[in-house]
């Protein structure tokens, strides 16, 4: 058997182009000592991942020329090596690459309770990673309080439209958005639980709409795409504000040096805080994690928390798929079926 992989062939510069990977079938990885052989059904698309493309890499080293891919990942266990304390058939989420195949150790995979019949998709998104960032971002790095006055760029998307929701379950009292396009801002009110929704798309000063929408200012600033909706949420801040930034998708792209926000002497004015994050560091704390995902499921199973999942399928549409992260073709989370799990 043969493993298809998707590989890195060069930087992209811009957007990302059909000549910048390579598929390449190689041969079957073997499980060492501790390390299983995970089966990829699910490749979840990740702003993240276009910063691993780049020499200077990201928040990780950057991905080398001739690798395949990396990203989050649910799969289903085929082989265990030696000494690894997981099994067979067991289904797990973690860190892989655009293969069909991974191997890795034991450790670095999370176990998912379920079955072959359970939406397995969903451990890609809110009972994954992406569910640990809002919460964590929102909770603990955003230090939330009841009462707060929330905003959230990319409110829309698979992080801002969980962090509306667990906000306002939390007791914020007013939560607004800010995202592209008439359909997506009606999404966030109509079902993501947002009070209002701003469409920066639509020719409206953005400084203004958010004078009249937020008066009293924002307590709370959860940042997801940068650039000017950055400077502009920045005008806006109530005193000792504070700012949870869990990313910049509008620079990702950029092919030049992009220019800070020249207003940072608001955060001095208002005696506010800013604190960026990775979701990765708290991985590692099982106990933590558990207890945060435990809340989730619960909020699932009361319906008080909506998730959409945008789920395409075919392991040579990878690229193209990751790439409408960037344009906005997508609803949701964006993942990529691979494979259907064994049962």
């Amino acid at each position: 058997m043969k493993n298809r992989n998707w590989i890195l062939s060069n930087r992209p510069q811009g957007a990302i182009k059909s000549g910048d990977f390579t598929r390449e079938d190689r041969d079957m990885p073997v499980p060492g000592n501790g390390e299983v052989l995970v089966r990829v059904l699910y490749l979840a698309m990740d702003p993240a991942i276009r910063g691993f493309m780049n020499a200077s890499g990201n928040y990780a080293a950057p991905l080398p020329l001739g690798a395949p891919v990396r990203g989050v990942m649910l799969g289903q266990i085929i082989r265990t090596g030696p000494g690894a304390e997981l099994s067979e058939g067991q289904f797990v989420w973690g860190f892989g690459t655009w293969s069909d195949y991974v191997v890795a150790p034991a450790s670095q995979f999370y176990v998912v309770e379920a079955d072959a019949d359970s939406d397995l998709a969903s451990f890609t998104h809110v009972r994954g990673t992406i569910g640990l960032t809002a919460y964590y971002g929102l909770l603990d790095v955003g230090d939330f309080k009841s009462g707060d006055t929330v905003l959230v760029s990319g409110a829309s998307g698979a992080v801002g439209s969980l962090v509306g929701q667990i906000a306002k379950i939390k007791g914020a009292s007013r939560v607004v958005g800010i995202s592209g396009g008439t359909a997506k801002c009606q999404r966030a009110v109509d079902d993501y639980g947002y009070d209002f929704c701003i469409d920066y798309r639509s020719g409206s000063d953005l400084n203004t709409q958010l004078d009249t929408i937020l008066p009293e200012g924002i307590d709370l600033l959860f940042e997801n795409v940068g650039g000017s909706l950055f400077e502009a949420s920045l005008n806006h801040l109530a005193r000792n504000a504070r700012i949870a930034i869990c990313g910049m998708i509008s620079r990702y792209n950029a092919s030049n040096d992009q220019p800070g926000p020249s207003n940072l002497w608001n955060l001095v004015v208002k005696t506010a805080q800013v604190r960026g994050f990775l979701v990765s560091s708290i991985l590692g704390d099982r106990a933590r994690t558990q207890a945060m995902l435990k809340s989730i499921n619960e909020w699932i199973s009361e319906g008080r928390l909506k998730y959409d999942i945008d789920i395409r399928e075919g392991f040579e549409a990878i690229p193209d798929v990751y790439n409408c992260l960037f344009t906005g073709a997508h609803k949701g989370r964006l993942i990529v079926k691979v494979a259907d799990p064994v049962r």
